[in-house]
């Protein structure tokens, strides 16, 4: 994969939140209240405690970090595409391109330029997995290199690797499960930066696309989707992480002063 440094004007910003399991937390506090009405309602038509905050935390978390100096939060208006995918519809200020992704105690929130296609996924590494579903779903290539992992955990990494990454394209390109995951392959998977192929050279878009797997924090592994009309030359990291309890406790202390 070729990226580009997470301080130039292609860099992706990659914004992770704790969620909790169980009695919601400050987190969740800020988030919620950044949340319209009809957001919390939604809210609460989720049973569990855990799935609930982690929603209230990527909805709170795409809100902030879409308007900060550009737009009030409750301005912000978003749309479905027609596979689901939310896109900022107004206000013109607050156009770019973000995804979020969320699994058991964390929350990621990624953050591109207004021409970007974006797709972010993370899984916790503890997550149980399935041999056959990789030999139901994943392509020829994927299969062999999950077949030469030398033992079960190295095998159940390398799984989840090649999960996150196949779902931050689909969620990139906006079709979501409806592509088949044997269309495409990730060649080099266990690497940081591995190489897409398409069955179906169409799934591009026309883009250049660039892939990034990362550990956004320690007991879970993430990827990172973004097309672009760009090539970009250099090998550094295109991710610059950040953690959004950071960001809320410099919220706080603005609002302190």
């Amino acid at each position: 994969m070729q990226s580009q440094s997470p301080t130039s004007s292609a860099a992706i910003e990659v914004w992770h939140a704790p969620a909790a399991s169980d009695v919601p937390g400050p987190t969740e506090s800020y988030c919620e209240r950044l949340l319209l009405d009809e957001e919390k309602v939604r809210a609460d038509r989720f049973r569990v405690a855990s799935a609930r905050h982690q929603h209230v935390v990527g909805r709170g978390m795409a809100r902030a970090l879409l308007s900060r100096g550009r737009c009030e939060s409750r301005e912000i208006d978003f749309r479905l595409l027609d596979h689901g995918k939310p896109i900022v519809q107004s206000p013109e200020a607050a156009c770019r391109a973000f995804n979020v992704a969320h699994t058991k105690g964390l929350v990621l929130c990624g953050l591109g330029g207004r021409e970007q296609w974006l797709g972010v996924d993370v899984e916790w590494i503890d997550r149980r997995t399935d041999p056959d579903l990789a030999r139901r779903y994943f392509a020829p290539a994927e299969i062999q290199q999950l077949d030469a992992t030398r033992n079960a955990d190295e095998h159940r990494e390398l799984f989840l690797k090649l999960w996150t990454l196949k779902e931050a394209f689909i969620k990139a390109i906006g079709t979501g499960l409806y592509t088949p995951l044997d269309q495409f392959a990730f060649e080099d998977a266990a690497s940081e930066q591995p190489r897409l192929t398409l069955a179906d050279p169409n799934l591009a878009r026309g883009k250049v696309w660039r892939f990034e797997s990362f550990v956004p924090r320690d007991g879970f592994v993430a990827a990172v989707a973004v097309g672009e009309t760009e090539t970009y030359t250099t090998n550094d990291s295109m991710l610059q992480l950040t953690a959004f309890e950071e960001w809320i406790a410099g919220q706080s202390e603005s609002d302190r002063s």
